[in-house]
């Protein structure tokens, strides 16, 4: 176990896993078992622990020192790191704004970072939703170059509670076998999402104040990306993702029983999700696939509905489902 990302020394960290190990010992017994790796004594190693509040000396003769119970002791160095993260966080958000006024926004070169290679754009994008502290919004759109379809990081921050997320995903990512399901667990986690057709780029954005996207043209690995710093560019792009988000069908986690359009019309759970799906635009053949049953039986699901509509295609369905308030705002489930 490395407990140098704590504070502790290497020779800190390892006299007190002995310590967690055996009972308590004197500084000699000690000695006997371990030596500082850096020329140092037992006796002043345990001493910073003791300072540290992870050893304490026991009453009597010969005097002996005993590990603090682990979840007490490495709790509260943790928390004191969190506290000192905490403060450099609340330095940076100052220093960025002195940085700003030194002028730097009037030079060109510094508004726009270009990173090239893999692992560097990967390192980027997760700096930009591991810094953001209210808001990360994400344009998706296929190609895909990893096997995995979900976002690991942003389950973890969403897990955390530091960050919100806000998505916005291609129409025709729906139809890769999983992506839906990798969609909606998101969206389980604490993700708002929503689908729209033609999304012209991918992008990452953090809090307005910094956001990545690719320079390749519908690229599947991004091997080089600009980031772009405060300016007019930003404003526009951010000013883009609100246009397309207020276009776009909201993305639930899911919906278990049945669901009932306006008008009293009831829907079996399979209904329902076609139908969702058929808003969202997917083909029968994509809605098969991400349902997991035929196309034949997605047919005859969308033909009840239409015959129970008083309509006799997809494109007066869809009609007639905005009529009945299943426009841009009624939810993906």
């Amino acid at each position: 176990m490395d407990l140098t990302v704590l504070g502790l020394s290497a020779d800190e960290g390892a006299l007190y896993l002995l310590l967690v190990d055996r009972p308590a010992a004197t500084a000699q017994e000690l000695a006997q078992e371990w030596a500082p790796g850096d020329g140092g004594s037992v006796a002043s190693v345990l001493a910073a622990l003791e300072a540290k509040g992870l050893v304490t000396t026991l009453t009597g003769r010969p005097m002996r020192h005993a590990a603090v119970v682990p979840d007490v002791a490495l709790d509260n160095l943790a928390r004191a790191r969190e506290d000192e993260i905490a403060r450099v966080r609340a330095q940076a958000v100052e220093l960025s704004d002195r940085w700003r006024r030194v002028g730097r926004a009037t030079v060109p070169e510094e508004l726009i970072e270009i990173v090239v290679g893999r692992e560097a754009t990967l390192q980027r994008s997760e700096q930009i939703q591991r810094s953001a502290t209210q808001e990360v919004l994400i344009i998706d759109t296929p190609p895909y170059a990893a096997e995995d379809l979900g976002n690991p990081l942003e389950s973890q921050l969403l897990a955390a509670g530091s960050v919100g997320y806000r998505c916005l995903y291609d129409r025709s990512a729906l139809e890769i076998p999983g992506k839906l399901r990798a969609i909606r667990a998101l969206v389980g986690e604490g993700e708002v999402a929503r689908v729209v057709p033609g999304l012209p780029l991918k992008m990452v954005m953090g809090d307005g104040q910094v956001a990545m996207l690719p320079l390749e043209t519908a690229p599947e690995s991004i091997t080089a990306a600009a980031v772009i710093h405060p300016s007019s560019l930003l404003v526009s792009l951010r000013l883009l993702f609100e246009a397309m988000w207020r276009q776009a069908v909201p993305v639930q986690a899911g919906r278990h029983g049945s669901a009932q359009l306006p008008g009293a019309l009831a829907l079996s759970p399979l209904e329902n999700q076609v139908i969702q799906l058929v808003v969202a635009g997917l083909t029968n053949q994509a809605i098969g696939r991400q349902l997991g049953v035929a196309e034949r039986t997605v047919q005859r699901r969308i033909h009840a509905v239409m015959r129970s509509l008083g309509v006799d295609n997809r494109v007066h369905l869809g009609m007639r489902l905005a009529q009945l308030g299943w426009g841009g705002d009624q939810p993906l489930a």
